[in-house]
């Protein structure tokens, strides 16, 4: 549950155009975290994130997956809705609010293994430099033992990036579940992924 200073937060510029912050929202137990960039016009109504077109198409292939959307957390880099979700407009947000909400919000996660950064807004933080593209093959170990895997964000695909971007956000999902069973059996072995 969101804290009333995080639902309150004046510390960038977008607390002036939200309707309501969004926090994560999900499976807290989950092993697996999906970030996106920010709230869409949907989200920022409801105060849930994932909840609009964009959500309803990223379950679609999460089921497609393997992965049942239930079990799963859902998060953004930013939690308050940018106008014209024009998130580039607002360095101020991108830099203030992952560190005092996302990262606090999934390092309390006690079973995370994997996050998936979905698009190139999310995957900067993990992937800094690198384009939507080259992130949507790529995975690395934190120093916290959790995978992040980069991926196209499922609007991509309702833009008309065609079938091959679903499937690339299927087999992104497909690794993190991988991932996250590996991790699982690792830490029921008493091992860890080497971290870097």
């Amino acid at each position: 549950n969101a804290s009333n200073e995080h639902l309150t937060c004046t510390a960038c510029s977008l607390h002036q155009w939200r309707a309501n912050v969004v926090p994560g929202h999900g499976d807290h137990n989950a092993t697996i975290a999906l970030v996106g960039e920010a709230p869409g016009a949907t989200e920022d109504r409801e105060g849930h994130p994932f909840v609009g077109t964009a959500g309803r198409k990223l379950y679609d292939l999460m089921r497609q997956a393997g992965i049942d959307p239930m079990t799963t957390w859902y998060d953004n880099v930013v939690h308050c809705r940018p106008p014209g979700n024009a998130i580039r407009e607002y360095p101020d947000a991108i830099t203030r609010c992952p560190d005092l909400w996302l990262k606090p919000e999934l390092a309390s996660m006690p079973n995370l293994r994997c996050i998936v950064a979905l698009g190139a807004t999310a995957g900067t933080l993990w992937f800094p430099g690198m384009k939507a593209g080259e992130l949507a093959t790529m995975a690395r170990v934190l120093s916290s033992g959790v995978i992040v895997v980069g991926s196209y964000h499922p609007s991509y695909v309702l833009r008309g990036g065609g079938q091959w971007v679903s499937d690339s956000i299927i087999d992104s999902l497909r690794r993190a579940m991988m991932y996250a069973a590996i991790a699982n059996k690792m830490n029921e072995e008493g091992q860890e992924w080497t971290k870097t």
